[in-house]
């Protein structure tokens, strides 16, 4: 099964280029993989010492590593953090991040790849964040003695762990040293299948949220903009999101503003986006001229979501009519009420913020229109809920420090 696992990895690897000539993503997952030893081998030579190698997915699993980073970093200056990630959109945003000593595509999960990897690497120990198992590179971590362990984890019954490929996947789950994960179910879980190297941490997005919140970022073109009305700010949009922000907005009071952050701030998302607001000023031409009679913000640059939701007074998040709702900690550590769509169970934190009384999902593009009529015509409702939200992610807070702590670093 390794064996067959392997080939398929590597026939991705070799159409990746080809699909590349007509997908970016593809193009940069696969050009930013070439001669990625070389690379290493330099980056090795330059940075001597320990190492410490932390695995990200993508941006959302980085921003749940970043506060584990941050705390490693503070304690321990001495030792070297080495970062990877698995995709373009994880590695492109953040390849420049400050806080690591370097920071590289994953190579491809091959046996050769995972050895020669760690053999420049020499990382003291891993942390792979949330549910990136590659079953080469922790094989190979456990054959070298090499800690490795599984940070923010989370399980749900019906994965591949615990159906019928288990027994492929189960020499994967013992390389790992031990499982920090994020509820009470996968705790159970990898209990049922005899695996005891288990802590219930917790979700470490809910310290990096609280860090942004002690950290504010003064935006005066923000404040400019919201005057002295009601806003809604839409985070991570996409074309459903958008509708109902928009359906809402057609008969919102005339002092009401709206800010919409799409999920991908590429020319095709601001492109749809203007042709829906027709009077929308860009985020990107703040300094263009004044706001003062602007009532809609389209935000086309990366990087300003969190600091955006400290201004608003209902805050929609994006994704609940596709795949599954982003990242509603960011909004509710402000202690705002959260609206999103109906594909929100598989995140722990938007179940625990509507049980909180913080949050309320739209079951269609219908209704979503019309709770946020209901939220932004009700002050009361808003306050309440948006104490709540608050309180939610106070309570949640800490799993960074368990984490840490169970790592045993010295």
């Amino acid at each position: 099964m390794l064996k067959l696992y392997t080939l398929a990895i590597q026939c991705l690897a070799l159409l990746a280029p080809v699909i590349g000539l007509f997908n970016t993503k593809a193009r940069l997952w696969s050009e930013g993989r070439k001669e990625w030893r070389q690379r290493l081998t330099d980056w090795r030579a330059r940075n001597p010492g320990e190492v410490i190698w932390m695995h990200c997915a993508s941006l959302g699993e980085f921003e749940q590593g970043r506060p584990i980073l941050e705390a490693l970093r503070n304690r321990f200056p001495q030792k070297k953090l080495l970062l990877t990630f698995f995709s373009p959109s994880g590695y492109e945003v953040r390849k420049n991040y400050p806080g690591v000593d370097g920071v590289f595509y994953l190579p491809i999960d091959t046996a050769t790849n995972a050895r020669d990897f760690l053999i420049i690497a020499e990382p003291s120990l891993g942390l792979v964040v949330k549910y990136e198992y590659w079953p080469n590179f922790f094989l190979s971590c456990k054959q070298r003695g090499i800690p490795l362990y599984v940070v923010s984890g989370i399980f749900r019954d019906g994965q591949r762990f615990f159906g019928m490929a288990a027994g492929f996947w189960r020499p994967v789950l013992d390389s790992v040293s031990h499982f920090f994960v994020q509820n009470e179910s996968s705790v159970k879980l990898l209990h049922s299948i005899g695996i005891q190297r288990v802590t219930l941490a917790g979700d470490t997005r809910f310290d990096r949220v609280i860090d942004v919140m002690r950290q504010p970022v003064s935006l005066d073109a923000i404040k400019e903009f919201k005057g002295e009305g009601l806003m809604v700010v839409g985070g991570s949009t996409w074309p459903d999101d958008e509708a109902v922000l928009a359906d809402w907005f057609s008969s919102a009071p005339p002092a009401a503003k709206l800010i919409v952050v799409p999920h991908e701030v590429g020319s095709e998302a601001i492109t749809r986006l203007e042709q829906r607001f027709r009077h929308a000023v860009k985020w990107s031409q703040r300094d263009a001229g004044s706001w003062t009679d602007a009532r809609v913000v389209i935000v086309d640059e990366i990087g300003w979501l969190s600091s955006i939701y400290a201004y608003a007074d209902v805050c929609w998040i994006g994704g609940g009519f596709g795949a599954g709702i982003h990242n509603t900690l960011e909004a509710a550590a402000w202690h705002k009420p959260v609206l999103f769509g109906p594909r929100y169970r598989k995140f722990d934190e938007a179940c625990g913020l509507i049980a909180a009384g913080g949050a309320i999902s739209a079951q269609d593009t219908h209704v979503g229109p019309l709770l946020l009529q209901q939220i932004t015509g009700d002050a009361a409702m808003r306050e309440r809920m948006g104490h709540q939200s608050g309180l939610f992610v106070e309570r949640g807070a800490g799993a960074t420090a368990k984490i840490l702590s169970g790592l045993g670093l010295k």
